[in-house]
């Protein structure tokens, strides 16, 4: 089970707002403190076990949140670009390998120690030269 709250910041904590809840409006000092909070009304008025109570926390924060959204797509778009560099550098050294290039070879083409070239070529049984 799903619970949208929406939690506006105020200066001395938060406001919350749940209206899948009787329209319940709340304030907590702290976010993990309100979840727990929604948590134990949201067992107690429709019996779901608090295991299966998911809260899907919507922040009024203007700026911040908008700041926050844009560094964590950054951060997701990263790992992808990372993965996909990844997969090409080990691409790179197996084509380097399969030219007959040694380990100490393709690490100082690549600007890396021997051993991180054995790191992303693991299906090679020869050790650095």
């Amino acid at each position: 089970m799903e619970i949208k709250a929406k939690f506006e910041r105020q200066a001395d904590g938060w406001r919350v707002e749940v209206p899948q809840l009787g329209n319940l409006v709340t304030t907590a000092k702290r976010l993990d403190k309100a979840t727990e909070q929604i948590k134990d009304l949201a067992e107690a008025a429709t019996g779901e076990s608090r295991c299966d109570i998911i809260i899907k926390v919507e922040a009024v924060m203007p700026g911040i949140i908008c700041d926050l959204e844009s560094a964590q797509e950054k951060s997701r778009e990263a790992a992808r670009l990372q993965d996909e560099a990844s997969n090409e550098i080990r691409d790179v050294v197996s084509r380097m390998r399969d030219e007959g290039l040694t380990m100490r070879d393709i690490a100082v083409l690549l600007g890396v120690s021997p051993q991180r070239v054995a790191q992303l070529a693991p299906c090679s049984t020869e050790m650095a030269e």
